[in-house]
């Protein structure tokens, strides 16, 4: 909806942390006792500046394909020289576990500004699971903070490569009481936390999405961690994939990575997927440097190296540019190729609004496309007027979505939808209709069933807003609307 992008990037519904990737903060977990001491585990995915927390400067990836080799699925790599890890705890003693491998680099570990350890995470052969590679010397019980820098010293033997993995930390505290006569039984591995209650002893199904369903299906829950989180607990299913909309005032604004912190800590970039709206120009007009772009590449590519990246989204959404194809069209190239170039795994939309352009754009969206740059081609759809549950005119008017989707097909990419869902903030609007979800999904699962692969990504725009009160969670206004799509999302599955 070209009106009411304009907020979206000003608006800061999480706290700006320049150049961090943390997802969210997970718990502790306390590990089975000890009758010496109380130990307790601060996995990688406890992101935060609080104690019991990991706080990650940029430079640090999430792992990919060994991701088992971690006790929760979980461990981060970097390779960049000076990219720091900093834990806050509260003991008398910590240790790192990390993965040892053939090309392995030294860290340093330095606990509340002392003299910098050295860690070595080589060894001749890679470790089948993560493993113990440094331990602290005996502190005072008490509150300390232990800094993990990255460095660019090797092992004599280290070779093919370089980086520095982190698992977690395991901190001995002071001295606890047995909760039983016995140790129990070794603590088995919590399954990903994205998945609700009900299934968390399932295996992941057929389709290879956490939520079920034959694509990837989630949405915008206002930059807010905890509300994807209830809003996945509340349709009985996890979402796979988490909108965001970096601020777009100017490059500055942009390349603050604030936005890197919406995603919730259940959030696993090797299936689940970011989708960043980024816009060609930002509101002053400024296209943006070479550095710039690539910062930007380096800084979604830290949260999902294979995110979706809605480049230039409703064409450039609100204040747009999109007045000329062919400047369009060569603006797109260069970001998409920088983006591609820093981030080889990024995936590029092609993203614009159902049906006819707004006044003052190209009067043909279709001419903005730039073939062999996109990897997938979206629109946002809205209930606007004519409701969808009293004319079918949004599926087979021109550049309504039958003929979006054709034309993606005909470029032989698959199809999304970047933004959709029932409106009641107008009086033009469809209002709480469940009509529109059933005729949404029925749609969707017609395709794919069709087309196998042709709906790459489905997120449902989750703002409970003055202007659009799009919300299906909480309910309220949409309570009909929210009891049809969450029986549709728990019966269709892959």
């Amino acid at each position: 909806m070209i009106v009411r992008g304009w907020f979206r990037g000003a608006r800061r519904w999480w706290p700006a942390v320049a150049g961090a990737i943390a997802l969210g903060a997970a718990a502790v977990v306390t590990l089975p006792w000890s009758a010496a001491a109380a130990e307790t585990s601060i996995q990688d995915t406890a992101r935060g500046t609080g104690t019991g927390q990991v706080q990650f400067s940029a430079g640090w990836h999430f792992c990919s394909g060994t991701c088992s080799k971690a006790s929760d699925r979980s461990y981060v790599w970097s390779e960049v020289t000076g990219a720091t890890a900093t834990i806050r705890f509260t003991g008398r003693q910590i240790s790192l576990f990390g993965v040892k491998e053939p090309f392995s680099y030294i860290a340093t570990a330095s606990i509340d500004g002392g003299v910098p350890a050295d860690v070595d995470e080589y060894a001749a052969t890679a470790t089948a699971t993560a493993v113990k590679v440094w331990v602290s010397p005996s502190l005072a019980d008490g509150p300390h903070t232990l800094v993990l820098r990255m460095t660019n010293r090797k092992h004599p033997a280290s070779a093919g490569g370089r980086s520095f993995t982190f698992d977690r930390a395991d901190v001995l505290g002071g001295p606890a009481t047995p909760a039983a006569p016995s140790p129990p039984a070794k603590a088995k591995a919590a399954p990903p936390p994205s998945l609700p209650a009900a299934t968390k002893s399932a295996p992941f199904p057929r389709s290879g999405r956490a939520s079920g369903l034959p694509w990837s299906d989630g949405g915008y829950f206002l930059h807010d961690p905890a509300q994807a989180d209830a809003f996945a607990a509340w349709r009985g299913r996890p979402v796979d994939n988490i909108v965001a909309f970096p601020a777009r005032e100017t490059w500055p604004l942009l390349l603050d990575e604030w936005w890197a912190d919406t995603v919730p800590a259940s959030f696993r970039a090797t299936w689940d997927d970011f989708i960043v709206a980024v816009p060609l120009w930002t509101d002053d007009g400024n296209a943006g440097t070479d550095a710039d772009w690539r910062t930007l590449a380096a800084g979604i590519a830290a949260v999902d190296g294979d995110a979706y990246v809605r480049l230039g989204w409703e064409m450039n959404c609100c204040t747009s540019l999109a007045t000329d194809a062919a400047a369009w069209r060569a603006q797109f190239t260069r970001a998409a190729g920088l983006l591609k170039a820093a981030a080889p795994g990024l995936r590029i939309v092609f993203n614009p609004n159902e049906g006819a352009s707004e006044p003052n754009l190209v009067a043909d969206a279709s001419t903005l496309f730039v073939d062999g740059l996109v990897d997938v081609v979206a629109i946002d759809a809205y209930d606007w007027y004519p409701a969808y549950s009293t004319s079918d005119v949004h599926f087979t008017k021109r550049y309504g979505w039958n003929w979006w989707y054709d034309f993606a097909q005909s470029k032989g990419l698959p199809f999304a939808l970047g933004e959709f869902s029932v409106a009641t903030g107008d009086p033009g609007a469809g209002g709480d209709d469940p009509a529109y979800f059933t005729k949404v999904y029925h749609w969707l699962s017609a395709k794919q069933t069709a087309r196998p692969g042709s709906i790459a990504f489905v997120s449902l725009f989750n703002e409970p807003d003055t202007y659009c009160q799009c919300n299906v969670y909480p309910t309220t206004p949409n309570p009909a609307a929210a009891a049809r799509y969450r029986e549709l999302v728990n019966s269709l599955t892959g």
